[in-house]
């Protein structure tokens, strides 16, 4: 059975109170069919894979077991809108050697097993909107809804991306703690 599957990080219960808030604060600066990520749905994500099947998910499972998995802590202090995905984030522009390091052996191994690659450079971000176009924010409103917010996560997770009635919904599958 192919599942739609992702590798990520959860933030913590204290980040998704901190990002629902800036979502609250946010609302009013987007256009209005602008929609806000579900606060149970937030994570950072490291590799996006596409339609996994079964054997590419066992085979994903023992790569994904063999590799060092350090802790790092990456900051989200930049408010962005990317138009082409209608998406409004908070993105850190600073990666660790070993998130990047770990960014990159994921989208290695997904390679070897025939998943998703990705043709954007790896940027750590955590959506807050979707079918975001444009945003009435100035230099000033931006400095002021934008909170320092580091994500230092314990885990590993990978999701699985399911359609429902009532939107997407991200489901863990497994997780692995980081060293």
């Amino acid at each position: 059975m192919q599942q739609r599957l992702f590798l990520g990080f959860a933030p913590t219960a204290a980040q998704m109170t901190r990002l629902s808030d800036l979502q609250q604060r946010l609302f009013c600066h987007l256009n209005p069919e602008a929609k806000a990520v579900s606060v149970r749905n937030m994570h950072l994500t490291l590799c996006f894979l596409g339609q996994v099947g079964d054997e590419q998910r066992i085979a994903l499972l023992d790569a994904i077991d063999c590799l060092a998995k350090p802790r790092f802590s990456v900051q989200l202090n930049q408010l962005d809108l990317w138009p082409n995905a209608q998406v409004c984030c908070l993105k850190g522009d600073e990666v660790e050697p070993s998130l990047a390091q770990l960014a990159k052996q994921t989208q290695a191994i997904a390679g070897r097993l025939q998943l998703h690659s990705s043709e954007h450079h790896f940027c750590p971000h955590i959506s807050l909107f979707r079918k975001a176009k444009q945003w009435t924010l100035d230099e000033a409103a931006l400095l002021q809804l934008k909170d320092m917010n580091t994500l230092t996560p314990e885990r590993l997770h990978l999701y699985h991306s399911k359609s429902t009635s009532t939107g997407v919904e991200y489901h863990i599958l497994h997780s692995w703690t980081l060293d």
